[in-house]
């Protein structure tokens, strides 16, 4: 697997891959990211320079109600072309979103938000792990019709899986610093949640190892699974 690439899609104020990130690089991908903000993603895996695999980050954005438009309709060609040339794609929150807007599902506000350290009841814990993993999220998807389920919780689907792709609602790469930097940038989400930012860091910190592993046993599976497949 040494030499592969990996087309990284966030916006600028969110671009840490994270423990995800990592775990690529240990796998032997180099990561390249480009920025929604800005009319940064290129709309067809060619014009990326054809990655042998796209990762879409989280982001402060809504599918459902696009801050910028032909933003998103570029992201979502780049998925669809990547779906179509069977190049994976691992969506992680906002891009999990993304990935069930493009390929027939659909995203809407979810009925409260959902912060914090969390665990799902997964059907498949050798590709997605209970957790504990990290939540920051105030929308919802509904999967596309053909894809399978692998996890859920009280507050929806947790992760699907439709041909190469694969999309989690949590935050498998967000490391502690990550968390506390959103905390402190969206304080009322915070307080809306009943949680406390230095409570919520220090919880966060105590697990890192463990949401670590979790992240790292996701990717290896993703790779073995959706990656070596194509």
């Amino acid at each position: 697997m040494s030499g592969r690439s990996a087309l990284v899609v966030a916006n600028a104020s969110d671009a840490d891959a994270g423990y995800v990130g990592d775990r690529l690089e240990e796998r032997g991908y180099v990561l390249r990211t480009v920025f929604r903000d800005g009319g940064g993603v290129p709309p067809t895996l060619a014009a990326a320079g054809h990655p042998d695999l796209v990762l879409l980050l989280g982001s402060e954005w809504s599918v459902h109600a696009p801050v910028d438009g032909a933003a998103l309709a570029a992201e979502c060609a780049l998925v669809r072309s990547a779906c179509s040339s069977e190049t994976p794609v691992l969506g992680l929150c906002y891009g999990a979103q993304l990935l069930a807007h493009v390929l027939g599902g659909r995203v809407t506000v979810a009925p409260q938000a959902e912060l914090g350290l969390v665990e799902v009841d997964t059907a498949d814990p050798d590709l997605v792990p209970s957790g504990p993993w990290t939540a920051f999220h105030v929308d919802m998807l509904t999967p596309p019709p053909d894809a399978t389920v692998l996890a859920r919780n009280a507050c929806g689907v947790q992760a699907f899986a439709l041909g190469g792709a694969l999309g989690v609602q949590f935050h498998p790469e967000v490391r502690p610093e990550v968390l506390d930097g959103w905390a402190r940038r969206f304080p009322d989400l915070v307080v809306q949640a009943g949680l406390d930012r230095a409570d919520l860091v220090a919880r966060a910190g105590d697990l890192a190892a463990a949401s670590r592993r979790s992240a790292y046993t996701l990717v290896d599976a993703f790779l073995s699974r959706r990656v070596s497949a194509v």
